[in-house]
């Protein structure tokens, strides 16, 4: 009995010796860990809290967004065409259910075998390389971190092989592992790889090598991209083919090994070539559509940010460091954007484009003579904006298209004439002491500007003004309303070419800007007249989608009031007659709709512009050199005026032909010879506002000016025609005088009328006393009367031949009695004779 207890004993003994065995060492290598852990954590101890703290801040603001790359950044016109494309690597995100299983298999049969098994860890793994750290004393030459490990690591951290990166990673994987499946980390693998030659992501990667969506990867072609993701320079199949299919091989047969595929399938896949595609798809050439879209998407982008514009500057130092601010960040943004991750929507209209383009070319084509860069030496720029939404429908920066330069918005050139609507005109208008029949004194004064053409008009009224476009009026407006305020409406329309140098610059008045305007800016000026005085703040972009943010594009950015509806309208009546009256500057270029317009032509025509509008459409255009040239015989309204015709012809020929709608508060009025309105039926009428006279008067002490102005004026315009008339009286009367002389000294003889004639003759006479005729005509008078009483007398049949009692008929030889023969101290004078009278007095006097 006792035999077989002790002999059961011994089974036991055998069976379970082993056991205590392995859990002694167990328990002395926990124990050995745990004091090697202790003293690494004592020694290592702030390095692994703060590996730590960075791991849980990384996981607490992790997004699915952060595992992808930007995208291209594509740009599309008013019809959803694609018409731009900034090449940022051709990136595009695909889900798992996009990417061949052959990828997913090989990745994780190459680099972490256990990855459906572990929780973001693989404790094997990494006590391989553990050791491997200890044998190197320190240097990590060998991974063992999972795909969890390599996502944290592509997505957040740095490639240095670093203990503080590792143990980074082994505190985030754990934790992403639990906020993201399996499935979803493998998709972020595959979208966040780096596979050489510019090529992130997977699905870039497949159309590359391959020629081939992600989904339709074959064995050989996943083992490939495997491959090149864990060493892209050192198994690219483009620059190392060889080494790149080694590896190809190593991972297909890893797959066969795991059982991930078959034998044969393994056996045909190593037996495939290696071939590559390399099929490289480069970005869009920027156009003139492009960027312009790119240029108006990062100034969104700026106002996004809060980025605060400013337009008028007081000094150097607000002005330099404006620019300076406004660079930096227009630069980030800029770049942000051509980086990629965006899809800007335009207004862009592409058959409007393809007109404008056209139409300038064709006008242009006679100019061959080219720059050393091998552009066209003469340029034109054009933008088109739709009135109806206020957005830009087509922008022209040169002639062709292969000019990337973009002088619709990039170039600020000087704006000549057409800029005195907005900074002369109508800011005039809105003061209420300026209207479209107010008279001015065109006359060259000193140090003011001379009018094109050396011609002066005198008293000429505003409207026929702006129609000649006489820059002595245009700067006597702004240097009554004040430059700075003048410049304070064009800041309000957002022109960017304003320097605080030009503030009191009266030279603004016909375009003398210190830096220029933009054509884009020309355009969105002309639009505020256009549509009733208000500025539409759209550019051309009508959507932003940003890839990680979505739509960001704030549409709701309200139009600003510029000028009043009054002023707008009466504006754009007078400009009708640029268009429309026989001597405005554009004569001849009016269109088959109500159309108005300016011309504008710098000196010697360095610059020539062409800016009008319809209902429907303002558009502006410029022609000129890149470096300013005289082009003598070339004005606004050439080959600007003829370019905006044939445009503006082509793009309004199917539209109603709608006119503006006067406003309530415009109305017409009888006008005088000053210009004022008049209660009289004088049959000229023009435009006034009872909303600009509102504000006139307003204004309490320029009122009473202006009320003085006027009464002064209306005195000397009476004065003056007081000073007609009596002048024309007196060269009447002169030219009577003579008529007289020269009737008397034809006369044989003297009959009963003669000496009527001498009286009137002499009354005449008496009226030019004090005059410059007087001096002439007395002695020729003095001289007739002499020759006439000498005259024999002629028997007037129709008297009777018998007289009063007492009377005796006078001898026919007797003289008659004249006056100035008897005492009354009008006597002749010696020296008459007939010829003396003055010069060009040819008309005849009463009765004759």
């Amino acid at each position: 009995m006792e035999k077989r207890k002790k002999k059961k004993k011994s089974m036991w003994s055998v069976f379970f010796k082993p056991i205590k065995i392995i859990l002694f060492v167990f328990l002395a290598v926990m124990v050995l860990g745990c004091l090697a852990g202790g003293a690494v954590f004592l020694k290592y101890q702030d390095e692994i809290l703060a590996c730590k703290e960075k791991a849980d801040s990384i996981m607490s603001k992790t997004s699915k967004t952060d595992f992808s790359q930007p995208t291209d950044t594509r740009i599309f016109d008013s019809s959803g065409n694609l018409i731009g494309t900034i090449n940022s690597g051709h990136y595009e995100y695909v889900p798992i259910s996009e990417i061949s299983e052959n990828l997913q298999k090989a990745y994780v049969a190459q680099e972490d075998r256990r990855f459906y098994k572990h929780h973001g860890i693989d404790y094997q793994g990494l006590l391989r390389a553990g050791l491997v750290y200890i044998k190197n004393k320190g240097t990590i030459t060998q991974g063992g971190s999972t795909i969890t490990q390599q996502v944290i690591k592509n997505t957040y951290l740095t490639q240095e092989r670093t203990f503080q990166r590792k143990l980074t990673e082994f505190f985030a994987a754990p934790q992403m592992e639990k906020k993201y499946t399996k499935s979803e980390i493998l998709e972020f693998y595959c979208n966040t790889n780096f596979y050489a030659n510019r090529c992130y992501g997977v699905s870039e990667a497949s159309r590359y090598y391959f020629d081939k969506d992600a989904k339709d990867l074959t064995i050989w072609e996943a083992a490939t991209l495997a491959g090149i993701s864990n060493n892209p320079s050192k198994y690219d199949p483009v620059a190392h083919p060889e080494t790149s299919q080694k590896k190809r091989d190593q991972i297909i047969n890893n797959m066969a090994k795991n059982k991930m595929i078959t034998e044969e399938e393994r056996d045909y896949a190593l037996a495939q070539p290696l071939t590559v595609a390399k099929i490289y798809e480069p970005g869009t050439k920027e156009n003139y559509q492009t960027s312009y879209a790119i240029h108006a998407a990062t100034l969104e982008l700026m106002k996004n940010d809060g980025f605060v514009f400013k337009y008028v500057f007081a000094n150097k130092a607000a002005y330099d460091a404006y620019k300076e601010q406004y660079q930096e960040i227009y630069q980030s943004k800029s770049d942000m954007i051509r980086n990629g991750g965006f899809e800007i929507h335009t207004s862009l209209d592409s058959d409007i484009q393809n007109s404008l383009q056209s139409t300038i070319d064709e006008r242009l084509k006679g100019f061959k003579d080219v720059q050393k860069n091998g552009k066209f030496a003469l340029q034109g720029a054009a933008v088109c904006i739709d009135n109806r939404t206020g957005y830009v429908v087509a922008i022209v920066g040169g002639r062709g298209t292969d000019d990337e330069y973009n002088r619709g918005f990039l170039s600020k050139r000087q704006p000549g004439s057409t800029i005195k609507p907005l900074i002369d005109y109508a800011p005039a208008f809105e003061t209420g002491f300026y209207y479209p029949s107010r008279l001015m004194n065109d006359h060259l004064f000193d140090k003011g500007p001379k009018n094109s053409g050396g011609k002066y008009y005198g008293a000429v009224s505003v409207r026929e003004a702006l129609n000649r476009s006489l820059n002595t009026v245009a700067w006597q407006v702004l240097a009554d309303i004040g430059v700075d305020k003048g410049i304070g409406y064009l800041g309000k329309m957002h022109f960017t070419g304003l320097s605080y140098m030009d503030n009191g610059n009266f030279s603004m008045s016909i375009g003398g800007f210190t830096e220029g305007a933009r054509v884009i800016d020309m355009a969105k000026g002309y639009s505020v007249l256009a549509n009733k005085g208000m500025y539409s703040n759209r550019s051309c972009i009508t959507s932003i989608k940003s890839q990680y943010d979505g739509e960001i594009y704030n549409e709701s950015q309200a139009d600003e009031r510029i000028f009043t509806e009054d002023t707008a309208y009466m504006i754009t009546d007078v400009l009708k007659g640029t268009l429309e009256k026989p001597y405005g500057t554009g004569y001849g270029l009016g269109l088959s709709v109500p159309a108005a317009g300016k011309t504008g032509t710098t000196n010697s025509s360095k610059d020539t512009w062409f800016c009008g509008y319809t209902k429907y459409y303002t558009t502006a255009i410029w022609v000129g050199y890149d470096t300013p040239k005289a082009m003598p015989g070339v004005y606004g309204k050439t080959y600007s005026g003829r370019i905006w015709h044939d445009f503006m012809k082509n793009i309004n020929k199917d539209l109603p032909p709608l006119d503006w709608d006067m406003p309530s508060t415009v109305y017409l009025s009888n006008v005088d010879s000053r210009g004022e309105k008049t209660t009289s039926e004088t049959g000229v009428k023009d435009l006034f506002s009872s909303v600009a006279e509102a504000a006139a008067k307003a204004d309490a002490v320029k009122w009473r000016e202006e009320e003085e102005r006027k009464k002064l004026e209306s005195q000397s315009q009476k004065n003056l025609e007081d000073s007609v008339a009596a002048q024309q009286a007196v060269e009447q009367a002169a030219a009577s005088l003579q008529s007289l002389i020269g009737e008397l000294n034809g006369l044989k003889y003297r009959d009963s009328t003669t000496a009527e004639k001498v009286n009137t003759a002499q009354s005449l006479l008496a009226q030019l006393n004090g005059t410059q005729y007087y001096d002439s005509l007395k002695p020729q008078l003095d001289e007739a009367v002499s020759y006439v009483s000498s005259l024999p007398e002629k028997e007037d049949s129709t008297k009777p031949q018998e007289i009063g009692p007492g009377m005796t008929k006078p001898s026919e030889t007797a003289p008659a009695v004249f006056p100035g023969d008897i005492d009354s101290g009008v006597g002749a004078e010696p020296g008459f004779s007939p010829g003396d009278f003055e010069d060009g007095v040819q008309s005849a006097g009463p009765g004759m």
